[in-house]
């Protein structure tokens, strides 16, 4: 009898437990506006991004994953030059909670691919950079939207990499 007892109390555990692990991921695909900032403005002019990601974040948990591969794409101001384009692959951590009900502070670090293709013999640089930001959830039915901004900073050969990218993105 102990032994069935035992057994029905794991199936319901796991009854219960599936439906908390399935709200814990969330796929996410947003695009924008990016900004260049400081000398980075100086060489090109604003341009776009898209993003895809993977979030992880336990439903009463103020603290979260989100895994992201961006795209930032921005012209040089002299059309001679083509485009500057970014490829990132970026791990943050998020911070939400009551403090901020609609909200969330979010920041990470990934390896950030900087290229030119339309210069002939340009090689791309693969480098470290950090990003720093926030944003505001727009909770629907089944989906929810998000506005977000975002300052990143990539050390490249010669001076840093500025640019905020401001994303609108739908999660699923």
């Amino acid at each position: 009898m102990r032994l069935m007892s035992r057994a029905a109390l794991a199936f319901a555990a796991t009854l219960v437990a599936a439906p908390a692990l399935y709200a814990q991921t969330s796929f996410s695909i947003a695009g924008g506006l990016t900004v260049p900032m400081g000398n980075t403005g100086d060489v090109v002019k604003s341009g776009y991004n898209v993003t895809a990601g993977l979030g992880i974040k336990p439903p009463l948990a103020p603290i979260g994953l989100r895994f992201e591969g961006a795209w930032n794409q921005m012209d040089f101001k002299t059309s001679a030059f083509g485009a500057t384009r970014i490829l990132a692959g970026i791990a943050n951590v998020t911070l939400s909670g009551p403090a901020l009900p609609m909200g969330y502070l979010i920041g990470g670090v990934g390896m950030y691919n900087v290229a030119t293709p339309d210069i002939t013999n340009s090689d791309s640089e693969s480098k470290v950079g950090f990003n720093v930001g926030a944003g505001l959830n727009f909770p629907l039915t089944g989906i929810g939207t998000f506005l977000e901004a975002r300052f990143h900073m990539v050390s490249t050969s010669g001076e840093s990499l500025k640019f905020v990218p401001i994303t609108f993105g739908i999660k699923f």
